[in-house]
């Protein structure tokens, strides 16, 4: 009786020590860092001024001037929520050629429906 209660406490203990080894956190000098895709990335956020197919164009305001930027939406690139002429928008993109802006994600904030004055 006693060999079967020190072999029942031990398999318990072994359990124990298992399941709290598994519980703990990875430390960070183990898991990779997170790569970026695109190290020479932008970020422009404005009000959507026109919508097409594949190209959409973002109204914002440098300086005192109004300026528009088109961006191109291609597989790659996330979309959190409805892009709406109208609606207000953070682009993080890339250029590519040297000329055209590759939109990488496009954070939409749904129009307000209030008029201003």
């Amino acid at each position: 009786m006693p060999f079967r209660t020190a072999l029942s406490l031990a398999s318990i203990f072994i359990v124990c020590l298992t399941l709290a080894s598994w519980a703990t956190p990875i430390p960070d000098r183990i898991v990779p860092a997170r790569r970026v895709p695109y190290p020479d990335t932008r970020s422009q956020s404005g009000k959507i001024a026109s919508i097409g197919d594949a190209p959409f164009s973002l109204e914002v305001m440098q300086g005192q001037e109004r300026k528009t930027i088109e961006f191109l939406v291609d597989g790659n690139t996330q979309v959190q929520g409805k892009l709406e002429v109208g609606s207000q928008a953070t682009v993080e993109y890339r250029l590519a050629d040297g000329k055209n802006n590759i939109a990488i994600r496009v954070v939409v904030a749904p129009a307000t429906g209030l008029k201003t004055r």
